[in-house]
């Protein structure tokens, strides 16, 4: 046992984690009648890879007419409009629902998994990456160029159209729990 550290201490953060996640993850469990417990976090989960699509197809049709459009401007005014009009195309695309969904905390949440799946592909990467140096920088390089612009813009217009209803309609923005 090494010094400094007090096992009682030490077990109740490791029962506290464990708690954490178990309620996390029963989230995701099915009822007694067959239904998910929380489907705003599975929604928002599997709307959050239908964003991802649209995000890639808006990058993959817009890079080259737009690398064509700036061909002979300076190299930061090109990757600037190489990362802004896509990402603007697919943010407008996916912010089309938003007056069709009645759960209107569906598309915030669908930009957090976005974020965290952000972070854990960029962490998973450069662990991945640690001895390839060249490698590591292709990839920082693309996704500095792909991915921030769209999970940040989408996070803060998604927070402010949700803030912008919920200071609409409080009582709606938060539906009421069923007491079994």
């Amino acid at each position: 046992m090494s010094k400094g550290t007090n096992p009682i201490k030490e077990e109740q953060w490791n029962q506290k984690v464990t708690k954490a996640a178990d309620s996390f993850w029963s989230a995701f469990q099915m009822t007694e009648n067959g239904k998910v417990k929380s489907t705003l976090l599975l929604y928002s989960f599997c709307l959050c890879w239908v964003y991802i699509a649209v995000y890639v197809v808006a990058f993959a049709f817009l890079l080259d007419p737009l690398e064509a459009m700036c061909s002979g401007a300076p190299t930061a005014v090109v990757y600037l409009v190489e990362i802004l009009v896509p990402t603007l195309v697919g943010t407008a695309v996916c912010f089309l629902p938003w007056p069709l969904f009645k759960e209107k905390r569906l598309i915030p949440a669908s930009y957090v998994w976005m974020f965290l799946l952000a972070v854990a592909c960029l962490i998973t990467m450069l662990v991945l990456m640690q001895n390839e140096p060249e490698t590591r920088r292709l990839f920082l390089l693309f996704f500095l160029q792909a991915v921030p612009a769209p999970v940040l813009l989408g996070c803060a217009l998604s927070a402010c159209l949700y803030y912008r209803h919920w200071k609409r309609h409080p009582a709606a923005a938060v539906p009421a729990q069923k007491i079994s």
